[in-house]
């Protein structure tokens, strides 16, 4: 029988870490479902011990720094409006490049995002059935379009490559899926794998589904081009955080995530602290059985407007347990290291971009963010220019997500210590003028030229 359901074992040993940052992005709600936070003597099943888990879940707090963090990134990331030129046949692409009316920027956005959280995802350049050559007609009716859909990481169960003449191209990629069926007014979802396989060096894709027998075929195409050609690969590209190849990558957000979830376990063991500590205690001194008994048969209240008799000779007092202050200062540090973790996302480093630049010692100082927007604009060039060439599109293809962030590689103290260093001679204006220019404090399109004339007018 058809083991198409098969996942590789990378899938596998990334599926804890991946949920774990979607449920830190997704906030409290997640968190507290997600079963992160240890329980109190865990082998006492007791109603008791199963309450006060109840309510130590219930007070803690999360504060969903991870989501928070992800959401400033992207808005960085796209602060300014992408680069985007593609032929005329696919000018579509800028209002729906998938087929559900999300444009090119919108799902690029929905990528930059998944990557971060993740270290991965995939871009699927799929059409409709077609055995012949295209049409200008059907293309504009818009009844045969190129799209492009997005895969999340954990959807991406199955890959091969093979060595193809001086390439390794794509053999295999498995997509889980799933469908929608209703019945009635029930909306059922039923799950399936898309097969994208090489089979002869031709491109063919199937749809499997689970029935009585066993896996089946239910959908099998034998995708062609534009002009009626079979395809000699699998439209298909892998975007990863630190290349595109098919091995997943680490999660960019993983370590900020499982900070936030230490943070929010402090908070949990605190918050019960607090509530322990807040039971205030009476305390009495000089009692006897006797008065005891007189108390419990009148009722004994505690507050304002109750009046405490005390024993003779004996006195009543509250006591109240000071709350532990070493887990507050743990959770202050936590909340230091995560704004750190965060920030650091966004700092350039000696990151290398390529296996070329591995080998060598040609490295570029690239931001995890910037390497991201990097891949995820690679990928969507490839993703275009597939799409072209079903559509039978002449043009350029480009795509380019920026990577100059403006202002937030701002450092008060390095600004200080360059702009010194040109007051004192040591650094030319010019090169401080270009540091300027990298980190958004002056405009990346004025030269030197237009610069000292702007400081000569304004004298």
């Amino acid at each position: 029988m058809a083991n198409v359901n098969w996942q590789r074992p990378e899938v596998t040993a990334k599926a804890a870490s991946w949920k774990l940052v979607r449920d830190a992005v997704a906030g409290s709600e997640a968190v507290k479902a997600g079963g992160y936070l240890p329980l109190v003597n865990a082998f006492d099943e007791s109603a008791e011990n199963k309450a006060r888990n109840r309510d130590r879940l219930a007070r803690a707090v999360y504060v969903n720094a991870t989501g928070r963090t992800l959401s400033a990134l992207v808005g960085v990331a796209f602060g300014k409006w992408p680069e985007v030129e593609v032929p005329g046949a696919l000018d579509y692409v800028m209002e729906d490049i998938d087929g559900s009316g999300v444009g090119i920027v919108n799902q690029s956005q929905l990528v930059v995002a998944d990557v971060l959280q993740t270290g991965r995802a995939g871009l699927l350049v799929d059409y409709p059935a077609n055995d012949g050559v295209t049409s200008r007609a059907q293309q504009d009716a818009g009844s045969l379009r190129a799209t492009v859909a997005l895969y999340a990481a954990d959807s991406i169960i199955n890959w091969r490559t093979e060595k193809v003449g001086s390439e390794h191209l794509l053999a295999l990629v498995v997509l889980a899926e799933t469908v929608e069926e209703w019945d009635g007014y029930e909306r059922k979802e039923v799950p399936q794998w898309r097969e994208l396989a090489l089979e002869d060096g031709r491109y063919v894709q199937r749809v499997w589904q689970e029935a009585d027998s066993g896996m089946v075929v239910v959908e099998e195409r034998w995708p062609v081009n534009g002009a009626g050609q079979p395809w000699r690969r699998i439209p298909f590209t892998f975007i990863g955080a630190t290349n595109n190849d098919p091995a997943p990558d680490k999660a960019p957000l993983y370590d900020l995530a499982d900070l936030n979830i230490a943070h929010f376990r402090n908070s949990a063991d605190h918050e019960e602290s607090l509530f322990f500590a807040g039971q205030a205690q009476v305390w009495v001194t000089g009692a006897d059985a006797h008065w005891l008994k007189e108390m419990q048969d009148a009722g004994i209240y505690v507050g304002s407007r109750a009046i405490g008799v005390a024993p003779q000779g004996g006195d009543v007092k509250l006591i109240q347990a000071a709350p532990v202050s070493a887990l507050a200062e743990e959770m202050a540090r936590k909340v230091e290291l995560m704004a750190a973790l965060g920030a650091r996302l966004i700092q350039p480093g000696t990151v290398a971009k390529t296996a070329t630049e591995s080998a060598g010692d040609d490295k570029a100082a690239h931001s995890v963010l910037s390497l991201v927007c990097d891949n995820v604009s690679d990928a969507y060039r490839a993703a275009l220019k597939w799409a072209a060439e079903f559509m039978r599109a002449d043009g350029e293809v480009e795509f380019t997500i920026g990577t100059e962030f403006a202002g937030v590689q701002f450092d008060a103290q390095q600004m200080a210590q360059a702009l010194a260093a040109v007051q004192g001679g040591k650094l030319p204006e010019s090169d401080f003028w270009t540091y300027c220019r990298s980190i958004g404090l002056i405009d990346a399109t004025k030269d030197d030229d237009a610069i000292r004339d702007e400081l000569e007018t304004q004298g």
